[in-house]
């Protein structure tokens, strides 16, 4: 445990001022400041075996670093690679009830300074066969988190500052009821939610920059909700999928490609044509928003 010591100094000359006050003595103050004690670089591997399961709810409770998610092989609910060199960070594997938690020690409680770099990276991989429901927390750092593959039937992504890319390069086999993202003060893409096809989909935003690609081979109607913060906020809009953009809010700037204002919305050309349709409802803070035509090409 660290000490700092605080001494309060007035700007007033200590002792007795002309109306004979005096002034009280100025204690010092210790404040406490826990350490991260910084050792060797550990290499860790840890698997689970699919064995009988049908589905399964996965928790992903990650501080700081690099996270890395994707695919993996099929008899393997989940396997994963570590490395880091904070022995309180030492990953916490339970699996109970079809329940699988993946914890970084010590990410709630134990916030400290570092006496030296650390390091702290993730590889997990999960299995394609059965459907997943995934929560994501991940405080900071960068990552990609590859869902091509997996069976996801609903994705809760909480990122609380860095740089993510999150990834759908295929369809989603499974039926996705809803699809979350929180951002705080981060960076996000998002590319191919096409695909994931989720029926819901709310993202609420910090301070950053934030892109969300809505190509992909779209199987039906969405309705989405987007709470932009402090940045730029770009959508990505299909041209083969009717699209309706609602703007609330007052961002500094909102620059169009690819559609007409229509009332107060924007509209493509594909919609009230198209069976599909994206139903958008953006709040803007302080930023700029772009909205953006593309084609969906699969």
């Amino acid at each position: 445990m660290r000490r700092i010591a605080i001494t309060l100094i007035p700007l007033l000359l200590l002792g007795t001022i002309a109306c004979n006050i005096t002034i009280p003595a100025i204690p010092t103050i210790e404040i406490q400041v826990p350490t991260l004690e910084v050792g060797e670089m550990r290499d860790e591997r840890q698997a689970i075996p699919l064995a009988e399961t049908r589905s399964a709810t996965i928790e992903v409770i990650f501080g700081a670093g690099e996270l890395e998610i994707e695919a993996g092989v099929s008899d393997q609910l989940f396997s994963g690679h570590f490395r880091y060199n904070v022995e309180r960070w030492t990953p916490e594997i339970s699996y109970e009830n079809d329940v699988l938690t993946i914890k970084q020690g010590g990410t709630e409680k134990d916030w400290g300074v570092p006496t030296g770099v650390t390091h702290n990276e993730w590889e997990l991989e999960f299995t394609p066969e059965i459907p997943l429901e995934m929560d994501i927390k991940a405080g900071a750092g960068k990552g990609e988190l590859d869902f091509t593959g997996l069976q996801i039937r609903a994705l809760d992504l909480d990122i609380g500052a860095g740089d993510f890319i999150v990834r759908f390069d295929e369809p989603n086999e499974a039926d996705m009821s809803h699809l979350t993202l929180d951002a705080g003060a981060s960076k996000l893409e998002v590319i191919g939610i096409g695909y994931a096809g989720p029926k819901q989909m709310e993202v609420q935003g910090g301070v950053g920059d934030i892109i969300l690609d809505f190509t992909g081979a779209w199987r039906r109607s969405a309705d989405v909700q987007v709470t932009a913060g402090v940045g730029t906020l770009t959508l990505r809009l299909p041209d083969d999928v009717g699209v309706r953009v609602e703007v609330q809010g007052g961002p500094s700037g909102v620059e169009v490609s690819g559609l007409r204002h229509e009332g107060n919305a924007y509209v493509n050309d594909a919609f009230g044509a198209a069976e599909t349709e994206l139903h958008i409802q953006v709040t803007t803070g302080i930023g700029s928003l772009h909205l953006i035509e593309v084609s969906n090409e699969d």
